[in-house]
């Protein structure tokens, strides 16, 4: 359950989606790795149990202290669940681009096992690449559609209805979000790639790199 006032998922953007302030990045580092050398030494007081906000634009840092929930369904005295399964269309540093509603429900997905048999088969597929032009260093499919998810509403329709279309993204929120956007166009026969390009580096490719 979403602590109450908590934005949706996909409500808010990844620092690579939305842009950071470049010097944050290396003073939060800075912060990490002094935290580190403290553990190691054990000397110092450490950040456990207590959260750093950090606000660089009124150069200000304030804490706020934490405490475990007991009750708690994974971490409490009495956990009920196993492993954590994020909301639909939610995926960590992989939130859909602003202006996109969050995802409402569950889209068609297909495992990376079964994209690579209908491959082996011979199968026509259209894949659809949804993410930013940057991304491609990290890894590619060069067969695929390339249209960022920003650029989807203008460009969607250099694609086809009749096709069966595969989207992806990096670990597969942006893609779910293309996804949806695509079913009410009228693209029925579009589907979302389970776990992302990097599903697919760990699964099927190994020689793709994962970020």
């Amino acid at each position: 359950m979403r602590p109450s006032g908590a934005a949706p998922p996909g409500a808010i953007p990844s620092c690579a989606e939305g842009g950071v302030l470049g010097v944050l990045p290396g003073l939060l580092g800075l912060i990490q790795a002094t935290e580190a050398i403290k553990l190691v030494l054990g000397t110092g007081r450490p950040l456990l149990g207590r959260l750093l906000l950090v606000d660089l634009l009124g150069m200000e840092f304030r804490e706020i202290a934490l405490s475990k929930d007991p009750d708690c369904a994974i971490c409490g005295n009495r956990p009920t669940r196993t492993r954590l399964e994020a909301e639909p269309g939610a995926a960590c540093h992989d939130a859909p681009v602003v202006g996109f509603p969050p995802v409402r429900a569950a889209v068609p997905e297909i495992t990376p096992e079964q994209l690579q048999g209908r491959r082996v088969r011979g199968e026509r597929v259209v894949l659809l690449d949804v993410r930013e032009p940057h991304e491609y260093a990290f890894s590619d499919l060069p067969e695929s559609v390339k249209i960022p998810l920003g650029s989807l509403p203008q460009n969607y329709e250099k694609l086809s209805p009749a096709d069966d279309i595969v989207v992806y993204c990096r670990v597969g929120g942006r893609s779910a979000n293309a996804v949806q956007f695509l079913q009410q166009k009228g693209y029925g026969k579009a589907v979302n790639l389970a776990g992302g390009i990097n599903s697919w580096a760990e699964r099927i490719d190994p020689s793709l790199s994962r970020y």
